[in-house]
């Protein structure tokens, strides 16, 4: 007896260690399961390569025919179809987007908990969709979620048998490694885009920007510094900067970096490079390390030739413009003085014919107890003082012609108001002020055909004033020292437009350089004296002001004979 229960006791002992042995081998197998998934999804930080290779795992370690994983899109409320493995593609399709409860059994209603469908046929709706269609047995759904945050819902499905509690368990691990292994993918990828919209934003910055080392190398470039050197960013680094920006052998005097480094305080100056041809601002912030020390630069470097142009340009306009208040009351203060030359001149001239022509003949006569003629010794005298006297009143009333003029253009070019304007009344009075050049009304021949009829249009006197001022003072500097400069002046309409045609017999415009003509600080004025006569800002100025009427600039040219045809629409 004691032998029998020996037997049994020693038999129920190898059945227990045959148990011990069996969860031992199926522990293995799920910790060699895990650490293969483990290291698949740890291999790479592509989401769509991490979530691949999951479901690959999980399929081919596991009783399992089929899966397929869902990302929730938070934002929109939605599962998004990302891997699938034993689906069909009809199937996939269908399931690309779904939202939960409502595209059950693709997400579940409450997709952060675990669900398991042991048997599919129990369930009408999952049976009609799972085992009729696809022949599943048993149906599991296993959210993926890192931090207590759902990311995802993976389903697994089985055609021959239910899965053990123990392989639902181990699904649930691998769903938080998953899940965890989504979670990096995604950090990964929103480290990667802000690097790409850092990058993409610093290339994208027309001012020149390159980092700088405490030895002035190059650490980084962004594309317009490069264009500025005409080079490319990878070829800068490395490169000491004032070799390449100022092209010396060490750093500049006035370097703003040298004083950065010193006092660790950001850094402005305006240089003028002649390296680059251009006018620059260079501006220096510094960069620190972890103790507070500054170990790096960023180097902005702006191209502030078109400002300082401008400034100048704007500082000679405000002159002009004092100058012409300054004129403007001039000739306000000359009227007066200027009527009384007039009034005594012809006083004078009244008196003087009725001494020479009435009194002085009577006095001779009655000296002489005779009628006498005048001496023509007094006659001579008198034709001189008439002489002088209209003189006086011609050189009088042309002064008031001009003094009027002035007011009627200073006063016209401070209205800012649209308003109806006759083009050939406007051209007439900027010709007459024109006759203040010397050379203008002396030296240039010309030619006007105005039309027979006013010419309305409507806009701003100043604007028109001036580009047809710009446009007449062009004509005037291409006949610079032609032999026959004649300038033809010809206004014509049809209904829809008014024309304006400004003729010169100058040096004429280059075919290729006609549409450069109204681009800033383009100039065809040739060098004296080392300095450029031209600005570039005339024909500009005169785009600028006019375009928003509408008009349209026409030019043809060729050696001797060059037109501006100026359009301007009549409504």
């Amino acid at each position: 007896m004691h032998k029998e229960e020996l037997i049994h006791t020693l038999g129920e002992k190898i059945a227990e260690l045959d148990e011990v042995n069996k969860t031992l081998l199926a522990r293995e197998e799920e910790l060699v399961t895990l650490n293969k998934i483990s290291v698949e999804v740890n291999r790479s930080l592509e989401l769509w390569e991490i979530l691949e290779r999951a479901l690959d795992s999980v399929v081919s370690s596991m009783r399992i025919e089929a899966g397929f994983i869902f990302l929730l899109n938070e934002a929109r409320g939605e599962f998004t179809l990302k891997a699938q493995r034993g689906m069909n593609n009809q199937l996939a399709r269908e399931l690309v987007t779904m939202k939960a409860g409502r595209d059950f059994p693709a997400v579940p209603p409450e997709p952060e908990r675990l669900i398991v469908v042991q048997e599919i046929a129990q369930y009408p709706r999952l049976g009609r969709f799972l085992r009729d269609r696809e022949g599943f047995h048993s149906y599991v759904s296993v959210p993926l979620s890192a931090k207590g945050q759902l990311l995802g819902v993976m389903n697994v499905f089985s055609r021959d048998h239910a899965l053990t509690s123990r392989e639902v368990n181990l699904l649930v691990i691998i769903g938080q490694q998953i899940g965890i292994a989504i979670e990096n993918a995604q950090l990964f990828q929103k480290v990667v885009r802000a690097k790409k919209e850092w990058e993409e934003t610093f290339d994208a910055i027309t001012d020149g920007i390159f980092m700088l080392d405490e030895e002035f190398n190059i650490l980084r470039a962004n594309i317009a510094f490069a264009k500025m050197l005409g080079t490319t960013p990878a070829k800068l680094v490395g490169k000491k900067c004032y070799r390449l920006l100022h092209d010396q052998g060490k750093p500049p005097d006035y370097c703003p970096m040298v004083e950065t480094m010193q006092t660790g305080e950001p850094q402005n100056i305006e240089v003028r490079e002649p390296t680059l041809g251009s006018d620059l601002l260079l501006s220096i912030y510094p960069l620190r390390d972890p103790e507070g020390n500054v170990d790096r630069l960023v180097h902005i470097v702006q191209d502030i030739t078109l400002r300082k142009k401008l400034q100048a340009q704007l500082m000679q306009a405000e002159k002009l413009s004092a100058i012409g208040r300054l004129a403007q009351g001039i000739a306000h203060n000359l009227i007066t003085p200027l009527t009384v030359i007039k009034g005594r001149a012809q006083l004078i001239s009244e008196e003087v014919r009725d001494c020479f022509e009435e009194r002085l003949p009577s006095l001779l006569g009655q000296a002489a107890g005779r009628k006498l003629e005048t001496p023509s010794n007094v006659v001579g005298v008198y034709d001189d003082i008439r002489q002088e006297l209209l003189a006086i009143e011609r050189g009088s009333q042309t002064m008031q012609e001009i003094i009027d003029n002035l007011m009627y253009k200073s006063r016209r070019e401070q209205e800012q108001q649209r308003q109806l304007i006759d083009i050939n009344d406007l051209l007439w009075h900027e010709l007459k002020f024109l006759d203040g050049d010397p050379r203008f009304k002396h030296d240039i021949g010309k030619v006007y055909s105005f039309y027979k009829e006013p010419l309305y249009i409507e806009g701003i006197y100043s604007d028109f004033s001036q580009s047809f001022s710009n446009i007449i003072r062009n004509a005037m500097d291409a006949m610079e020292g032609c032999e026959e400069p004649v300038l033809t002046i010809t206004t014509r309409c049809n209904k829809e437009h008014v024309f304006v045609d400004i003729h010169d017999t100058g040096v004429g415009i280059p075919p290729e350089n006609i549409r450069h003509l109204f681009e800033p600080f383009f100039t065809t004025k040739p060098i004296s004296g080392g300095t450029i006569t031209g600005t570039g800002l005339g024909l500009h100025s005169c785009y600028q002001l006019l375009s928003p009427y509408g008009v349209q600039f026409e030019v043809k040219s060729q050696p001797g004979d060059t037109t501006f045809t100026v359009k301007i629409p009549r409504q």
